[in-house]
């Protein structure tokens, strides 16, 4: 197969992660004719290890932003295809890339695939459109293959400050009429940068920005008196000894008052790389 694509990975002090990546991506049967890295200001030794002939893109911008990094490094892409891949996310089986551009290739239909869990098996996959997709298994870009007209001719949003991958996932569906393909069997791993408290309040932070924008982008229903009256009883349920459901409470508290402020305002949460 004869096929060109590009490597659009985000990076910030990526040091520890990022030449497994690569190493990733090197191995597999079809390795990328490219690499454009967009780099957050990173101050490790990230830019040292970053392929001779890739390009560099620093981002620009006040506040980082995925949909803007992402649209940034799309202006570098030279092929019909990106895959769009986190620094800390590897693909163990070297055949996965082939298998998604030949799903790409051999159907019009399929705008895009992604890779996920389960990791083990064989590779196999399931099409996704508007009759199935449930506002978190429409695309991720932590692993992504994308045919680049379809991002040409629409980019991410930079005002969907999280979960930008659903987002364009959704308009796919539901203006392009095409389907996603979700690829399990490629032994995809993605590392967690960091495993202290400081790292589970910025999970607790990006729970909440991915369940807003959802809500309020994509599935709107999830704004709705139901939904939001279940979540308020998960905040006021008794929690039995030894009280480990309380980080769950502060997240559905958090989560409810988010939702109702929709009610008043668009939401414009920041952004964080992780």
């Amino acid at each position: 197969m004869n096929i060109q694509y590009s490597s659009l990975i985000r990076t910030f002090n990526s040091e520890a992660t990022l030449p497994e990546t690569l190493h990733s991506l090197g191995g597999q049967t079809i390795p990328p004719s490219e690499y454009i890295v967009v780099d957050s200001g990173s101050k490790d030794s990230t830019i040292d290890l970053l392929p001779k002939s890739a390009i560099l893109h620093i981002f620009s911008g006040h506040d980082f932003n995925f949909s803007t990094a992402l649209n940034q490094g799309l202006k570098h892409i030279s092929t019909d295809y990106v895959l769009i891949i986190s620094s800390h996310t590897l693909l163990q089986e070297p055949s996965a890339i082939e298998y998604a551009l030949a799903l790409l290739t051999s159907n019009e239909s399929i705008g895009a695939a992604y890779f996920c869990e389960p990791s083990s098996g064989e590779l196999r996959h399931t099409l996704i459109n508007k009759t199935n997709f449930d506002g978190y298994n429409g695309l991720w870009n932590t692993c992504s293959l994308i045919k680049m007209e379809l991002l040409k001719k629409r980019n991410f949003r930079p005002d969907v400050f999280s979960a930008e991958d659903q987002e364009w996932a959704n308009w796919l569906f539901t203006v392009e009429n095409k389907t996603v393909a979700r690829i399990e069997g490629a032994r995809m791993k993605s590392y967690t940068r960091n495993r202290n408290v400081k790292s589970r309040k910025a999970q607790l932070y990006k729970r909440l920005n991915e369940y807003t924008s959802i809500a309020y982008f994509i599935k709107r229903e999830l704004l709705g008196f139901r939904n939001l009256s279940h979540i308020a009883y998960e905040i006021i349920k008794p929690i039995p000894p030894p009280w480990s459901g309380k980080e769950e409470r502060l997240f559905n508290f958090l989560l409810f008052c988010r939702l109702v402020s929709c009610y008043v305002a668009k939401p414009k949460h920041k952004s964080k790389y992780f």
